[in-house]
This record gives structure tokens, C-alpha cells and sequence, in this order.
């Protein structure tokens, strides 16, 4: 076997032949369609043409950095309703540094927070902050996905199995301790509307609450009022969850390294899905399902054998190698539509 090679221009090679991006990771999540995406990212990312003629009024006699410091405290809604206000805003708004990074490169989270409702609860700054790091919150590993009730980073690992991130209907959540749901509304923290979308691997959308809370969030805040007792939580630490619900509280949200300029959507390993085929096994499976950073992936790439068989089959990244159907579709989802979405 070849061996395994270090400089650059070798790992960029590595990455090429031996990782693939999961796509269907990010198609099973909260997903914007691309062409309502493109509609939207030139008015957002850009001021107008024509220089402001009005001015901000006594806001206007504010430092510029005093100015920068209200709008990073400005809830998401709230600064688009001041972006809104005439040109001296747009482009005054339009400058801030937290902003322009968002808007550019984590658009999925911010129209995702607009759509599921929760845009009052955040500032930019709040998207500003994951979008700059990579680690999962939960595990510390390569986090490719936000959780849209802490807008927080996470991976879809611990999305799927951490009681962090577990959701469900207020509805049920209000049957599940015996109390009314308005009481419940009431006391128990924001709410997410879902929107439509796919949330399982079957091509098949999955039944879809109009709302959901919080189970961990609205627990603690409902304990604090008084208003239940920890008898009363027994119900939901043994209900039966619908993991399709936690899908609908996350989105994909790729990371931007402000040391090199490059944005990361995590990559998986081809080798990890041979080793999967060969010996089947959970363990297995919860290996191939590992999403890692470039430099994360690289560091595997040195113990796993099969990633290091294919490298050595592809001569050093020069001619294409035999890899699994998994791989080679970037996940399970076979067909997609023109708007790059499961059909």
C-alpha cells in the first residue's frame, strides 16, 4: 500500500477520492428550495443602487459603532423590520460585519428561523456565533446542523439521539402532564411552526405538527412556575417519541472559518461505508454516519484502512476508483427533483 501522503496537495486529493458529502443529511432537515433562495440573496446581501437621501433621525447623531452595537442587539425580526425603513438603514444595516457573514453563508439558518417563528428569540449575533465554529454543542464532534429552538450547532447524531434536542406537539405535551394547553402556552417558552418538507429518508413526508415546543425547555420552565410537579414529567420520560420531529426543528448550517476564508458542510468517509457493507453492525453503521471537518477527516484517513484501499486503488487521486452506490448517490435519496429536493 502507498503511504499516506501529508502535503496539501495530496490531502486535497484525499478528500476528492475518499469522503463525500451526506446530502440526504441535509435534505431531511428544515431545507429552503434553491431558486426561493436565489430570489432572496441578492436583496439581502446587497444595499440599494441610489446613495440614501433621509436620514435616521436622532439615531443619525449616534457613532457609527454605537449604531453597530444596537443593531447586534436588535432581535432578528426587528432588524429586518429596521432594514426596512428607507435606504439609510438598508445600507447602514447592510455593514455590519456579523450581518454580511450570515446572510452570505448561513442563510439556511436565518430563513429558517423566520419561517419556523422564532426570529424574535435571536439576534445576528446568535447566528453569528455557530456559524463561526464547527463542534457539535452537544458531542464536541463536526456539527453540520442548527437546532432552531437554542440556535445552537449541532450534529445529526446527537439531533437524532440526544434528550437535548427532544420536541413535541404542544398538544400532546399538555396531555402528557394534565394541563390545559393554554396554561401551557402560556408558561412553556416559544413555540416553532413547522414548515413543509420531506424529515425521513423514505422519500415519503412524514406527518407534520402545525407546532412544536421544547420538551427540555418548557419541562424547566413549567417546574419553575409551580404549575407541575416532577410526578407529572414521569409521562414524558417514557412516551414513545416521532424522530421525524426533531428533523423539523433543525437545518443544515455550514461553518465559515474566519482564519482562511473557506466554508465546511462536513464530509463523510467512502471507507467507512466498504467496512459497513463487509461486516455489517451498529457500530458500523454509526461509523459511516460520522461527519467530520476537513482536517477531522484527514486525522481519520490515517486509521482507516479502507479509506487508505481506496486511496491506493486510485494511484494517488489519478484515476477513478470502484465505490459504494451509497456513496456515489451522496446518501440515500435516488432521485431528485429540479429544485434539487427528494421527489
Amino acid at each position: 500500500m502507498n503511504s499516506i501522503p501529508t502535503d496539501i496537495r495530496d490531502a486535497d486529493a484525499i478528500i476528492r477520492v475518499c469522503s463525500y458529502h451526506r446530502r440526504d443529511f441535509d435534505l431531511v432537515v428544515v431545507r429552503s428550495r434553491p431558486h426561493d433562495m436565489q430570489l432572496v440573496q441578492t436583496s439581502l446581501q446587497a444595499a440599494f443602487g441610489t446613495l440614501p437621501t433621509a436620514k435616521l433621525g436622532i439615531f443619525n447623531h449616534l457613532p457609527v459603532e454605537l449604531m453597530f452595537l444596537v443593531l447586534r442587539n436588535l432581535d432578528i425580526r426587528s432588524f429586518f423590520y429596521f432594514r426596512q425603513i428607507n435606504r439609510q438603514a438598508r445600507v447602514l444595516s447592510t455593514g455590519l460585519y456579523e450581518y454580511q457573514l450570515v446572510s452570505k453563508y448561513g442563510l439556511e439558518g436565518l430563513r429558517g428561523l423566520l419561517r419556523a417563528g422564532l426570529a424574535h428569540c435571536f439576534t445576528i449575533v446568535d447566528l453569528y456565533r455557530p456559524l463561526i465554529t464547527d463542534k457539535c454543542l452537544t458531542c464536541g464532534g463536526f456539527g453540520g446542523f442548527l437546532f432552531l429552538f437554542t440556535a445552537e450547532r449541532c450534529c445529526f447524531d446527537c439531533l437524532q439521539s440526544s434528550a437535548h434536542y427532544r420536541v413535541l406537539p404542544p398538544s400532546t405535551f399538555a396531555k402528557l402532564i394534565y394541563i390545559s394547553l393554554s396554561r401551557l402556552l402560556h408558561l412553556s417558552g416559544p413555540t416553532l411552526q413547522t414548515v413543509p418538507g420531506t424529515y425521513n429518508m423514505m422519500d415519503i413526508p412524514a406527518r407534520r405538527p402545525k407546532y412544536l415546543i421544547l420538551e427540555e425547555n418548557a419541562t424547566q420552565m413549567l417546574l419553575a412556575a409551580k404549575a407541575i410537579s416532577q410526578d407529572a414529567t414521569r409521562n414524558l420520560r417514557i412516551r414513545r417519541e416521532q424522530p421525524e420531529q426533531r428533523l423539523m426543528a433543525a437545518t443544515a448550517y455550514p461553518c465559515y472559518s474566519l482564519e482562511n476564508a473557506k466554508l465546511e458542510r462536513g464530509v463523510s468517509c467512502k471507507g467507512c461505508q466498504v467496512r459497513l457493507e463487509l461486516l455489517r453492525g451498529d457500530s458500523h453503521r454509526l461509523a459511516r454516519d460520522r461527519t467530520f471537518s476537513i482536517q477531522g477527516f484527514l486525522s481519520h484517513f490515517t486509521v482507516c484502512v479502507e479509506a487508505q484501499h481506496i486511496w491506493a486503488e486510485s494511484e494517488d487521486g489519478t484515476r477513478p476508483v470502484n465505490e459504494p452506490e451509497l456513496t456515489r448517490r451522496c446518501g440515500y435519496f435516488t432521485r431528485l427533483g429540479s429544485d434539487g429536493l427528494p421527489r
